[in-house]
């Protein structure tokens, strides 16, 4: 979710107050060394609590704890049979950091903890990945976030309802001139559980939801995702079983 250009209901928005912003401020955290830890090495040691799955590419985006808005980001690439960091850089999470798992609500300012499908991307053009990627109009592309529509935490074409997500319009200020699709609350869609979680071009201020990060470093990410990878995210104590170096 990113900031919408008007007040609307908080349900809607998930970068609120981020769009006036003149500058980016990235967090000054070593991006993945925040607390001397390597998330790709905790995957070779299986003190990850979540489990890559078929992925091929793991983000994570970690935060030193509950109600920290600043993310240390690392992608970590499976090179035979071990993991190894291919990308590092510094983001943000919600405005109210992240929620503790299975907990996160619609328009409670946090981002949900846990590990997700990265399943589609979208923007203003298509930078090279292979997940399927949805170039966005100058209007009318929308993502539901009102609780008791059938389009809730959908994507749909046509006028946007006041407390859903104008895409067209997020993209054309900013946070999503690129981004990427995390599978929270998709299958099945439970009204209220959280929408329009994405991980998107960083205004420089916490979001509302999702993950943001630098569009080159995004870009990046994004030529390397396939089907079946995907994100974990959440605070430290949350993600591993024990410190890692």
């Amino acid at each position: 979710m990113a900031g919408r250009v008007r007040a609307v209901a908080p349900a809607a928005v998930c970068a609120a107050a981020v769009l006036a912003a003149t500058f980016v401020h990235l967090p000054r955290a070593a991006a993945g060394e925040r607390g001397g830890a390597d998330p790709c090495r905790a995957l070779d040691l299986g003190t990850s609590r979540y489990e890559p799955g078929k992925a091929r590419h793991v983000v994570f985006a970690v935060a030193p704890a509950y109600g920290t808005t600043e993310v240390a980001i690392t992608e970590c690439a499976r090179k035979g049979l071990r993991w190894r960091k291919v990308l590092a850089t510094s983001g943000y999470a919600g405005r109210n950091g992240f929620a503790a798992p299975g907990t996160k609500r619609e328009g409670d300012g946090k981002s949900p903890t846990g590990a997700y499908t990265l399943t589609e991307a979208f923007g203003e053009r298509d930078p090279g990945t292979a997940l399927p990627y949805r170039t966005l109009r100058e209007s009318g592309d929308c993502w539901g976030s009102t609780i008791g529509d059938a389009r809730y935490n959908r994507y749909y074409r046509g006028t946007c309802l006041p407390a859903d997500e104008n895409l067209s319009r997020l993209m054309r200020d900013g946070p999503y001139k690129q981004a990427v699709v995390i599978d929270h609350n998709r299958a099945p869609v439970v009204p209220g559980a959280g929408s329009a979680i994405f991980m998107h071009v960083t205004t420089g201020r916490p979001t509302a939801g999702c993950v943001s990060l630098p569009r080159p470093e995004l870009e990046t990410v994004m030529r390397t995702l396939r089907p079946h990878d995907r994100i974990i995210m959440g605070p430290r104590e949350a993600l591993f079983r024990t410190r890692t170096a």
